[in-house]
This record gives C-alpha cells, structure tokens and sequence, in this order.
C-alpha cells in the first residue's frame, strides 16, 4: 500500500510541475510529458479512454490532476516568478529536462539501437532547432484578445502537449496574448477558459490516435526522435546572451544543478518505490 501511495503521489507531483512548466514561455508540456515517461500513456489515454483507464486508470487520474492543477491552479504563481526571477525559473527546469534524459535514453533503446534510430534524432533535432531558430529571428504580431484567439491559444497548447517540443506559451506571446491569457486563467475568467479548453479538447480528440498509430509501428524511431526533440528544445530555452559572465554563468549552473538533483531524485524513489 505504501509503495502504491508513494507513487501516486508521484505521479501527481509529476503532473504538477507538468501543467505548471507547460506555461513557463519556451517550455513543452509534450517535453516534460516525454521526459517525465508520460507522454505515451496520456497519448494512449486520449486514443482510447476506456482501455487505458481499466488499464492504468488511478495513476493516469494522478498525473493528469496534477497536470490541470498546475496548468489553472499555478498559473498566476508562474506569471510571478517568471516576472520576479525568470532566470532561475527557466534554468531550474532546464536542469530538471537534463535530469531525466538518462530515463528517456533507456526507453527509447528497449526495442535495440540501429543506424535509423541515431539518423532520428539527429534529424528530429536539427530540424526542430531551425524551426524555433527561424521562429526566434521574426518579430511578433499582435491579436485582439477575444473568443477566437483564446481558442487558438488552446489549440497551441493541445498541441504542445501532443507534439513534443512544441512550446506552446512562447508561440503565444509571439501573439501577443500570453499576459491577458495567464490573468484569465489565474482569475478563471470563463471568457478565457472556456476557448483554451475547447481547443485543448479538439487536439486531444484529433491527434493521439495518429500519434498511438505511428509509435506502436516505429517505436524507436519515434522514441530517439522524441530525445532529439527534447534536446533542442531545451537548449532553445537557454538565454545564453544572459550568461556570458563568469559570475552569471556559475549561477545558472547552480539552478540547472537544483533542477538535475530534483529529476534524479524523482528517479531513485520511483526506483525505489517499484521494487
């Protein structure tokens, strides 16, 4: 019962930072799903409900609780620390990605390695890195903050839940919503909630399916593809003009280091708790 207890409350954790770093700008949900081992129950969860809550219903009940608490309940804790230390906050989490990459490497490998594996991730990850290279270098276009733009901004977040290393937020505030979005969902403003949610709920109906069909015939691929996602992702979060200094640089080791310890910490109880 113990070990049973100590894993849900894991997992609810888990879901937490989740909901929580999905609306950090840079960060993706998808990303931490993926490195948090998640992402393909929660694909399999929105492919086929019935089977997978039969399956693994209470853990997925955790995790995903977590996740809306951190995502609705954190967010007007995320705009504040974003504003009052961004830089600890996003090299924190950057730790907590490296932290996990060991987990992601052994998964993706539990079917073999070959030549296309490694072509996978390499592929995935000079892609991705061009893409928010090329996002990065434009300017932003700003969109009345009404019904329509909050439903685009779900339909962002869906599928930065679904397609990892997407940062949904940093898209958002290339559309200039990112800040009146987080006060309405900080003050649950219905006129903000609800579009987010129905375009969050249109991804989820649309694409897991797609996503379950292409892992269960291409499992490695996929799976390196997704590390090299991960990969580029993170270092595309890293403000590296902020740490050009000695001093600057140290300290952003030792939030990254924080957050590394915090993911192999998260590591050895779940290891410990599935003896």
């Amino acid at each position: 019962m113990k070990k049973n207890v100590g894993s849900l409350l894991l997992l609810l954790f888990k879901g937490m930072l989740v909901g929580f770093g999905a609306i950090l700008p840079g960060v993706s949900g998808g990303t931490l799903c993926a490195a948090f081992g998640m992402y393909e129950p929660v694909m399999n969860l929105m492919a086929h409900p019935i089977n997978e809550v039969r399956k693994s219903g209470l853990c997925l009940l955790f995790f995903v609780s977590g996740a809306v608490f951190g995502f609705v309940g954190l967010a007007g804790a995320a705009a504040w620390l974003m504003e009052l230390d961004c830089f600890a906050v996003i090299f924190v989490f950057v730790g907590l990605i490296c932290g996990t990459l060991p987990e992601l490497w052994s998964n993706a490998g539990k079917h073999g390695r070959g030549k296309g594996t490694y072509a996978s991730l390499a592929v995935s990850f000079v892609l991705l890195s061009a893409v928010l290279w090329l996002l990065g270098r434009g300017g932003s276009v700003e969109l009345e903050p009404d019904f329509k733009a909050y439903l685009l901004c779900g339909l962002l977040w869906g599928l930065s839940f679904t397609v990892p290393g997407l940062s949904s937020s940093t898209l958002i505030m290339f559309f200039g919503l990112y800040e009146s979005m987080l006060d309405g969902i900080s003050s649950f403003a219905p006129e903000v909630i609800l579009p987010i949610a129905v375009g969050i709920a249109l991804c989820f109906l649309l694409l897991p399916r797609l996503t379950q069909a292409a892992f269960s015939r291409h499992y490695a691929a996929l799976s390196h593809g997704v590390i090299g996602i991960v990969l580029a992702s993170t270092l595309a979060v890293i403000p590296f003009g902020e740490i050009l200094t000695v001093r600057s640089g140290v300290i952003a080791f030792a939030y990254a280091a924080v957050g590394l310890a915090a993911a192999r910490a998260f590591a050895a109880i779940e290891r410990k708790i599935s003896k």
